[in-house]
């Protein structure tokens, strides 16, 4: 057993958690982020991968931080942004009125009556972006399962056992942030229990369709069709464009036995229906050379009923225990600053160094879940075969 004095503890190692990591350490606080998987392996890599402003609907804080702050961080650190968004809005909504009108590429439907605006979001490369962000201080990270030593009030220690190791590792420390994901209610919960702050936390179900095909095959427009309750966010890669495609859903039935991946299981039913929307979007899918499809279904973190609110505050009923979610895009950046605060707040940085054992060691970045060999991609005719309902409306569009 071996023994290292900090001043902060991260536990999760997704981009909220790499982001808190760098903001802390530049402000000169000893850290060490503990991380029980590959970097990025839960929520950041089962998301769509872009900088989320709230579409319009939650203010001007979003999109302000996404120009200001996030599009600069990341232009300067060589990571390559996708500045092509577009939202078909429902009707009437003077909430879009001042957004610039927008063309939709060609292929792509608009409902009858309705026209398309800009967005400010941008497509980010999920992976690259785990990797920027972690490798500045992975001299800093530690794989293993990490156990607070509560003791009332406060967080004293975290135990850290290492993998395939008898070995453990206690990080004494002033401080952690709790920035798990999924995992962060379920630990929470072990800490302090049921608490009204606590319950706030839900997390609801994702499905992700897959689709790709050879650059030039598929605009890499990326589309929000409220209308259509679709969202489409496409991505510009070295040898072909991949749209993440889902349903967009307010609310809904939350669950808390969730697994620390973020993995669930797909629904068929959902995954037929959200590709029957996209028809509707983009009628000529089933025509694009090289087309393959695939999907997979994962859980999002929501704080009360609607996506987009952010927790970053000290959890109740103790003195040192900093909660940090979700992590959809461009909120880390703004939970970083905050929880900088926080801790400024309890005591002022170290300013030191100390090594941190095992530190780095067996450190991966994780794979974006189509890349993995359990993901199955498909083509058109044998997408038919897994979803054959879908053979009814495609024979009516010819």
């Amino acid at each position: 057993m071996s023994s290292t004095q900090l001043d902060v503890v991260i536990i999760g190692g997704g981009i909220q958690g790499l982001l808190a990591l760098n903001a802390l350490v530049w402000k000169g606080y000893s850290c060490a982020l503990v991380s029980d998987g590959d970097l990025g392996s839960g929520q950041t890599l089962h998301s769509h991968g872009y900088l989320n402003t709230g579409f319009g609907m939650f203010g001007p804080e979003l999109p302000h931080a996404s120009a200001d702050v996030v599009q600069p961080y990341l232009e300067e650190r060589g990571l390559e942004l996708s500045h092509d968004w577009v939202m078909i809005p429902p009707p009437n909504m003077p909430l879009f009125e001042g957004l610039p009108t927008a063309t939709l590429p060609s292929g792509f439907a608009a409902p009858p009556g309705l026209s398309a605006v800009g967005l400010p979001d941008r497509s980010v490369p999920k992976r690259r972006l785990v990797e920027i962000v972690s490798q500045s201080n992975a001299d800093r990270i530690l794989r293993g399962c990490a156990t607070p030593r509560w003791t009332g009030t406060r967080v004293e220690a975290v135990s850290v056992r290492v993998p395939g190791s008898s070995d453990e590792v206690v990080l004494s420390t002033k401080a952690i942030v709790v920035a798990a994901g999924c995992g962060s209610k379920r630990l929470l919960q072990g800490l302090v229990g049921e608490t009204p702050q606590i319950e706030q936390i839900k997390h609801r179900r994702v499905h992700m369709l897959c689709v790709r095909a050879p650059r030039g095959s598929l605009p890499t427009t990326s589309v929000v069709a409220m209308p259509l309750g679709l969202m489409l966010a496409a991505h510009d890669q070295p040898d072909n464009v991949t749209w993440y495609v889902t349903p967009m859903e307010m609310g809904g039935r939350s669950y808390d036995d969730i697994p620390v991946d973020a993995a669930s299981d797909v629904d068929p039913e959902l995954v037929a229906r959200g590709c029957a929307t996209l028809l509707t979007l983009f009628p000529r899918l089933p025509e694009v050379h090289g087309l393959q499809l695939g999907c997979y279904a994962g859980y999002r973190q929501d704080v009360g009923d609607l996506p987009g609110n952010r927790m970053c505050e000290l959890v109740e009923g103790t003195e040192n225990v900093i909660i940090a979610l979700p992590s959809g895009l461009v909120g880390p950046w703004l939970n970083a600053t905050r929880t900088c605060d926080i801790v400024g707040g309890l005591f002022d940085p170290s300013r030191s160094h100390a090594p941190l054992p095992g530190g780095g060691a067996g450190v991966r970045i994780g794979s974006v879940v189509e890349d993995r060999p359990d993901f199955v991609w498909r083509g058109w005719d044998e997408w038919l075969q897994q979803y054959p309902q879908l053979s009814v409306q495609t024979s009516r569009q010819k």
